[in-house]
């Protein structure tokens, strides 16, 4: 396959807005995540969801339910395959995510490994390429319990308020621009 620097750039475009969903999502980055999506955008979770939700009730859906016991989440992106039709595009992203979360006995935590996949519509802008609509397809999960030491959980909140992702504005660019 042989691709044009303009099909090169638009890729590398795509998965820097796929990068930042996920690291929106890890970092409870909450601007770094909807600036991943149009203001449209819708969200289907199959198999968990019985309808389709916009990034904002998403994040709340994150927020409430999982954020009271979570101590950290990793989404490591993988092979993502593309189709372009002008300004739209159409991507498959394989994803494995692990979240640790408190389990209620000391010393302990619950770790969750899932593997999943993202299948989005995207449309280009002035800006770059931002999510119209988002499917997220489990295709498995596994649950497991493991030693935790308190000082460690405490290490790990610390990274949720340090700002990483900010480091954006260092490029000139503001991720409200995004």
């Amino acid at each position: 396959m042989r691709l044009t620097i303009g099909e090169v750039r638009d890729r590398a475009v795509i998965l820097d807005c796929l990068n930042r969903y996920a690291q929106g999502v890890d970092q409870r980055n909450w601007p770094l995540y909807e600036s991943a999506f149009t203001p449209d955008a819708v969200i289907e979770v199959v198999g968990y969801l019985d309808h389709e939700v916009t990034p904002i009730e998403f994040r709340e859906i994150l927020c409430g339910a999982f954020d009271v016991t979570r101590l950290s989440g990793q989404h490591l992106l993988g092979n993502t395959i593309f189709a372009f039709a002008g300004d739209r595009a159409h991507t498959v992203t394989e994803f494995m995510a692990v979240t640790l979360e408190r389990s209620g006995e000391v010393g302990t935590a619950a770790r969750q490994i899932t593997a999943a996949l993202y299948i989005d519509d995207l449309a280009r802008f002035d800006n770059g390429w931002k999510i119209t609509r988002r499917t997220l397809v489990r295709k498995s999960s596994n649950e497991d319990f493991l030693p935790f030491a308190d000082p460690f959980a405490n290490a790990i909140e610390t990274t949720l308020k340090a700002g990483w992702p900010l480091a954006l504005q260092t490029q000139g660019q503001s991720i409200d621009a995004l």
